[in-house]
């Protein structure tokens, strides 16, 4: 015992004088000791527990429970493609083919959005506004706005209002489909026939391309060399 603790047992001795008790002065000390450390020892892990549990809670929101893996806008978790818009409808089917339906009202309002549903479903495609491109060596004729061999890569879908069939397996090696819509001003120029030109163009080598719009619907309209022409890269 050292002299604090003298000092703290003569204190109470004195104040007791006059109370019987039947408890020595030197077990209450004790008693109060012993308490006053399991306070101390409950309030170090009390401390401890706290601490652990902040560290767990930091490590939990570093390394958050993985989800379910992420697919891009229009795509659902099978990889099949299936885009909405007030302008079209690009859906993924069964048989790898791509089908597109058109507004007539917006059909062309959207054409990057276009072509990039179409590539996402697979379909290499290039849009266009207002030009019109070709590779090099490429049958510049038009029946309908439409070039050599574009009928068997587009298809219309039987008993559908401007629904369309794209069949990339159709597609020659090495070729994509073409889509130039005509600017308003163009259309001035053809009297909306045709409206858009479509043709099968090489993938990997520069198209050229013209703002020239092509002429009237005839018979084998749009025959001729690509007037005011200027070369362009691939498109990626």
């Amino acid at each position: 015992m050292n002299d604090h603790d003298t000092d703290v047992l003569d204190t109470l001795r004195g104040s007791l004088d006059a109370v019987t008790m039947g408890t020595p002065v030197e077990d209450i000390v004790s008693t109060g000791r012993a308490r006053r450390n399991r306070r101390r020892l409950a309030t170090v892990a009390a401390g401890t527990v706290a601490v652990a549990g902040v560290a767990l809670g930091v490590a939990s929101l570093a390394n958050p429970p993985a989800g379910p893996p992420a697919t891009a806008p229009g795509v659902n978790a099978a990889g099949e493609v299936h885009v909405r818009t007030v302008a079209y409808t690009v859906d993924s089917r069964a048989d790898g083919t791509v089908q597109v339906t058109w507004t007539k009202q917006q059909w062309f309002a959207d054409p990057a959005g276009l072509e990039a549903a179409l590539r996402q479903a697979g379909f290499p495609v290039v849009v266009k506004v207002g030009e019109f491109c070709a590779g090099p060596g490429d049958d510049l004729t038009l029946v309908h706005g439409t070039g050599p061999g574009v009928t068997d890569v587009v298809r219309p879908l039987p008993g559908a209002d401007a629904t369309f069939v794209f069949d990339a397996s159709a597609l020659p090696p090495g070729k994509q489909l073409f889509i130039g819509y005509l600017s308003p001003a163009q259309l001035e120029v053809t009297g909306g026939s045709p409206g858009s030109v479509e043709r099968l163009v090489p993938i990997d080598t520069p198209l050229t391309c013209t703002t020239v719009a092509p002429p009237r619907e005839g018979p084998r309209a749009g025959s001729e060399e690509i007037p005011s022409a200027k070369p362009v890269k691939p498109a990626k």
